[in-house]
């Protein structure tokens, strides 16, 4: 491999060779971070050996089953390219359309809230399409808010701020937001254990996993945001593709109102909607 062009095509032999189906645009994407991680203009052909050694690296660590977005070290989310690595979980394209709903729901005034914040995708895409919003991000991880910070420097976002917190508990009493957002956990425990090999391997179980019937932070959320909401405030919650009917009980019996399930591009539940009138 001297030149990109072998390089390329020796990256989409290999990953071929993992049975990968998406093999032709993984070795391109591989080639054009390259091309990035270098400073290596587009007609730039000849392959160094220190990029060498990466791609070949890369490789090695997709034939261990790392995620793809940890190898390359970035998902595109909602426009904005952000950093992912070990420790987080990757965002998902179904997570944009809580940003949607998020956007059409924000009134205008008001702080926003994201909580279980992780690489802090759904609070920095708020953040950059509501350029007057304060926004915050919050999440028990360490690990997450590492990522998160990364990414704010380096989208350089001057209206979101992260904070490291049980849910709300980090925040001073009397802090009230217009609206709430969160992707929190919600895989079932006998859930959890069926989902892929790469999935359990690789990305934190605290972000995904959430007692025995995947609710146990939907709950939390339902009960320990109100203090924290405005009047007429909005609360968005990503959920399972078949938690609908239970988590709307959850928020009617927590005194939320409007309660209501947006449908996902695969028309399964994912979008729990309630404002809370106090």
């Amino acid at each position: 491999m001297r030149t990109f062009t072998e390089a390329q095509a020796y990256a989409q032999q290999s990953l071929s060779r993992l049975g990968r189906p998406n093999a032709i645009n993984e070795a391109r994407w591989l080639i054009e971070q390259l091309r990035r991680d270098f400073a290596l203009p587009a007609d730039e052909n000849i392959l160094t050996r220190p990029a060498q050694s990466r791609l070949q690296n890369w490789l090695q660590r997709l034939q261990a089953d790392e995620p793809f977005q940890y190898v390359l070290g970035n998902v595109d989310f909602f426009a904005l390219t952000l950093l992912v690595g070990p420790g987080v979980l990757i965002p998902r394209p179904e997570t944009e359309l809580l940003v949607e709903e998020a956007i059409t729901a924000y009134p205008g005034t008001g702080a926003i809230c994201d909580l279980c914040t992780g690489s802090g995708a759904v609070a920095l895409a708020l953040a950059h399409a509501l350029p007057a919003a304060q926004v915050i991000g919050i999440d028990l991880s360490e690990q997450a808010l590492y990522w998160a910070q990364r990414n704010l420097c380096s989208l350089q976002l001057a209206n979101v701020s992260f904070y490291q917190g049980d849910l709300l508990h980090s925040l001073t009493p009397g802090r009230r937001f217009s609206l709430l957002t969160a992707n929190p956990p919600y895989v079932a425990q006998q859930e959890y254990t069926q989902l892929p090999a790469v999935i359990r391997k690789y990305e934190p179980r605290l972000a995904l996993e959430a007692g025995h019937d995947g609710l146990d932070i939907i709950r939390r959320i339902a009960h320990e945001a109100k203090p924290y909401l405005l009047p007429d405030a909005t609360l968005l919650l990503e959920i399972g593709s078949e938690q609908g009917s239970e988590v709307l009980q959850i928020l009617s019996a927590a005194g939320y109102e409007d309660c209501s399930i947006s449908k996902d591009y695969a028309q399964l539940d994912r979008i729990a909607k309630a404002r809370y009138k106090q």
